[in-house]
């Protein structure tokens, strides 16, 4: 027998192997940023309006052929800015005869207004549409005609990427524990690059919608073993940090893909870059090593002795003959907790009334989380100015945005830092809009841009809090498994995310006002939870069910970890002895069917 967690004493809370090895398997997690976001730019919506084949009198672009536009196409004023434009979905019966004889200049808008064209016959875009392609020259919107009757289509193709990464991440998760994480993750790579490339192929709508869902079930195939394998290599007064670098990776690979549509303005060759990484990815796999504690849940300590020697080697550092033939003895409670031997069940969240208000709390913040943090990600064009600089920005702030809440959680408690967090969110949605043309003038527009980041920023904190702090609110016995029920309610949210935006052909600024409200009501939610830190968190159910409540305060203790100084959770020794602090990322060492459904930034 090995003591992995005695050799990290050694090897170093992150010595320089565990940073190569991490930073390596966030690399090849890179690419999952990509197709998680990739919708903004594949689906990138453009100005359009019938096409007009009779005109043929004059070529695009030139005065004669906009003056026989004004002539076939209706001109309608947008109930919001009160613009006058071109209808997308009408167009006026005329033919190649009459264009030809018509007077030019012809001012259209005042012709409209005076009623010049009442009477005059219409008929949808019989012909097709004309599209924008100045600054995207292709995209599913402008290839597969994904307007007027067929506009909700482009919200159903997001929905239906967010429900595959549901799916395959209690697929894969399920694998990952049978064949282990190394194994899945590459062929989560493998099946992502396949995929992928087959997205580029797409030759309809359907297939593009079938092949994205399946792309999106490769995400967490990727993401969720590569980091547990890298979180599982330090010791535990690092894993918070270690956890939070592999969502840095993701806010980089955000940034990344700002920069590559910029560069590339067709759909199809977008899509390819961002999937053939993989080709390459694929060939790191002698690099990576296999999660050293799920080979010791596999009896393989040979292996887990080689990884160990390796590292020592890269480190600089000479392991004890000890760690080799030993068996670090598990820490037990003092007050001797009765076992529990009875199945769980995602029902025991909610048996009884204390825990069923409190997983209501958490399953409302997971869901509005998600929903927020995607519809702000992915609706970046709508905030006016540059999309692609809007979107660089939008991935930027969460780095601060992370790194952060790491601080401040732990100095102000949970329910307030997480409901400050998203009271920041909420106010940088709700005042956004207003910050822009119709009410304010487009040269103010940076305003509007800073306070949608500024929601944003308080958002991606949220998501990191409300991990971390779901974690500790559930019993040990269901621990694992509220904090995978919970992450199915955050899928729910990316679901639902894109039909929000149809809220704007109501308001303007409605789609907006929508996560801003919802992040205000999180926010009080959060307030009604109690709070963790320092507290000694629940183990059995009953616990749980007196864990915050009024009528049976819990005990409080706060002890140091005499090695590293972070504050320590004592309950949490109970799922895991060699972890002190309670975090987020030790979850990696749970058992039970929900290990790794868990997302992140995801």
């Amino acid at each position: 027998m090995v003591d992995f967690d005695g050799a990290l004493e050694y090897l170093g809370a992150f010595g320089k192997y565990q940073k190569l090895i991490y930073c390596l398997t966030c690399v090849l997690t890179l690419p999952v940023s990509f197709h998680m976001l990739a919708m903004t730019f594949l689906d990138a919506k453009v100005a359009f309006h019938c096409a007009v084949p009779e005109i043929r009198h004059a070529e695009p672009g030139t005065e004669n052929y906009s003056c026989a536009l004004n002539y076939s196409i209706p001109w309608e004023q947008d109930q919001e800015t009160r613009e006058w434009q071109f209808s997308g979905c009408d167009r006026y019966v005329v033919t190649n005869e009459s264009l030809a004889a018509i007077d030019c200049p012809f001012d259209a808008v005042n012709a409209t207004a005076l009623g010049y064209f009442d009477g005059t016959n219409t008929s949808s875009c019989n012909h097709g549409y004309w599209y924008d392609r100045s600054q995207y020259h292709s995209s599913i919107f402008t290839e597969f005609d994904l307007v007027c009757d067929s506009n909700e289509l482009n919200q159903f193709a997001q929905s239906m990427y967010m429900v595959g990464v549901l799916l395959g991440a209690v697929g894969f998760g399920q694998l990952s524990d049978m064949i282990g994480r190394k194994k899945t993750l590459f062929i989560g790579l493998f099946l992502q690059l396949g995929f992928g490339v087959a997205v580029a192929f797409s030759p309809n709508y359907t297939f593009f919608v079938v092949f994205r869902a399946l792309v999106g079930a490769t995400t967490s195939a990727v993401f969720l073993p590569g980091f547990v394998i890298g979180t599982e290599l330090v010791a535990p007064s690092m894993r918070t940090w270690a956890g939070t670098l592999i969502q840095i990776f993701f806010s980089i690979g955000f940034m990344l893909l700002a920069l590559l549509a910029y560069l590339i303005r067709d759909w199809r060759t977008l899509q390819l870059v961002i999937s053939l990484p993989n080709a390459v990815f694929i060939f790191a796999y002698p690099l990576i090593i296999e999660s050293p504690r799920w080979l010791l849940s596999k009896g393989r300590d040979e292996e887990v002795a080689a990884i160990m020697r390796t590292a020592a080697k890269v480190n600089g550092v000479t392991l004890p003959d000890e760690v080799f033939t030993t068996k670090k003895v598990e820490v037990k409670v003092e007050n001797n907790e009765p076992k529990d031997e009875r199945t769980h069940t995602i029902i025991d969240l909610v048996r009884t009334p204390n825990m069923a208000k409190k997983s209501v709390l958490i399953f409302f913040n997971w869901l509005v989380i998600t929903l927020v943090y995607y519809g702000l990600s992915l609706n970046t064009s709508n905030l006016g100015g540059d999309d692609y600089l809007n979107f660089f920005i939008g991935g930027a702030v969460e780095i601060p945005a992370y790194v952060s809440s790491i601080y401040v959680v732990d100095t102000f408690g949970r329910p307030k830092t997480h409901a400050g967090y998203m009271m920041i969110g909420a106010v940088g949605c709700i005042v956004c809009p207003f910050l822009t043309a119709p009410f304010l003038p487009e040269s103010l527009n940076p305003l509007s841009i800073t306070m949608a980041m500024i929601g944003k920023f308080g958002v991606t904190a949220g998501f990191n809090i409300i991990y971390l702090w779901t974690a500790e609110l559930y019993p040990t016995m269901v621990r694992n498994m509220g904090v995978g029920a919970s992450s199915m309610f955050a899928r729910v949210g990316g679901i639902i995310s894109p039909y929000v935006e149809l809220s704007k052909s109501v308001w303007g600024p409605l789609p907006y006002i929508i996560f801003g409200a919802l992040s205000f009501l999180a926010a009080l939610a959060a307030l009604l939870l109690p709070e963790t830190l320092g507290a000694e968190l629940p183990v059995t159910l009953e616990d749980g069910e007196n864990f915050g409540n009024s009528k049976s305060e819990p005990a409080k203790e706060n002890t140091e970890d005499k090695t590293d100084g972070s504050r320590i959770n004592p309950a949490f020794s109970h799922d895991a002895p060699e972890t002190g602090r309670m975090t987020k990322w030790a979850l990696s060492d749970l058992p039970g069917p929900f290990e790794t459904i868990h997302v992140t930034s995801l």
